[in-house]
């Protein structure tokens, strides 16, 4: 079981040093607004992606007046095997290190360490812009397979590079296929695992629905693409698509592939997107987290889940439900809540919560 059992702050967000011990399996973040709750979570989930879940600035995440942050986390593995984690930011200089070891990239973080984080912005993945879906479902593949990084990287490449074509004021046809081509390609190779993953989502999903909440709670995944189809030759996608040339000649950028791709969630047979109350969206939201882990542990091992006060506007048998998931899951789970006594805590106590007050 992947555990989290130490971690040491230095000038990040709002702490000027904190240090602390994690001994449970289950552990409760308390404290007032401000007191830094969700910045701690923000740490320790800067430490898998290098990336904050709020801010694509990581001067943001120094803490005002000081010029350089510095993180250091231990943790044990599934294998029962310790190491540690260190990541220091100066400047726009970035420093990582594994068991002391310097690494470039957040590959080599995410074979030891996997985090799956939920806060009150993934509420987007079901109301929010595609973008944000498109998002979740890459780094659903990339926390299974590290190398799907390098066909993001060739695909936005292709992209840019064609973009850069379309721009230019007189487009020669020769070259625009060459570049129509690869583009096709490469999409097609991130819709096809796009929507593998997406399948696999989706059956864990409607299990939990059907186990947890009866044949009333429906929710169904629909990928769709812009333009074309999955395994359809270029040749035929050129046929179908007569005058894509023309198109995008005069809005000069590319008007197919992946980064343009959406899936619509239907809850009850229509566009949850649309129809659904903040409740239900917060219970597609957590039920595709949790669907996550599930094949993520199945993968790969264990996965600390990090939730950001998102258990409190639960009723308490839906949360009794959802606290029953969650102690079947292969992993820690780490909760935040502004409240010191309630339903949640009184649940988390039951199971031996290790609770930790940061406005002490």
């Amino acid at each position: 079981m992947l555990h989290l059992t130490q971690i040491y702050l230095k000038n990040f967000r709002c702490f000027p040093e904190k240090n602390l011990d994690f001994s449970s399996n289950i552990v409760l973040l308390e404290g007032d607004n401000g007191s830094g709750k969700t910045s701690l979570l923000e740490s320790i989930h800067y430490l898998c992606y290098l990336r904050s879940f709020k801010t694509y600035s990581p001067k943001e995440l120094v803490r005002f007046g000081e010029s350089s942050f510095f993180i250091k986390a231990h943790f044990a593995a599934d294998d029962d095997s310790a190491h540690e984690i260190q990541v220091g930011l100066s400047g726009a200089k970035r420093l990582v290190k594994l068991d002391q070891k310097a690494v470039c990239s957040y590959k080599d973080l995410m074979h030891h360490y996997r985090i799956v984080t939920l806060t009150e912005d993934d509420l987007l993945l079901v109301k929010g812009m595609p973008d944000i879906r498109r998002t979740f479902i890459d780094q659903v593949i990339l926390l299974n397979n590290q190398d799907f990084i390098e066909t993001i990287r060739s695909f936005r490449q292709t992209l840019d590079n064609r973009n850069a074509l379309l721009a230019q004021g007189s487009i020669h046809k020769e070259s625009y296929m060459v570049w129509t081509e690869q583009l096709y390609e490469k999409s097609q190779e991130i819709q096809i695992q796009r929507i593998q993953w997406l399948e696999n989502l989706s059956k864990r999903v409607k299990m939990l629905a059907q186990e947890h909440f009866g044949p009333e709670l429906h929710i169904e995944f629909d990928y769709g693409l812009k333009k074309g189809v999955i395994g359809e030759t270029f040749d035929g996608f050129i046929a179908k698509n007569p005058d894509l040339f023309d198109l995008e000649r005069r809005f000069g950028r590319s008007l197919f592939g992946a980064h343009l791709d959406d899936f619509a969630i239907k809850l009850q047979d229509v566009k949850s997107k649309h129809y659904a109350s903040r409740g239900q969206q917060k219970l597609i939201a957590l039920l595709l987290k949790i669907a996550q882990i599930q094949e993520l542990s199945a993968q790969k091992g264990g996965v600390i889940f990090l939730l950001d006060d998102f258990m409190t506007d639960f009723d308490a048998a839906r949360a009794q439900i959802f606290l029953d998931i969650l102690f079947s899951l292969k992993g820690q789970l780490i909760f935040t809540t502004p409240v010191k006594e309630g339903v949640l805590t009184c649940k988390l106590d039951s199971h031996g919560a290790q609770r930790i007050s940061l406005t002490d």
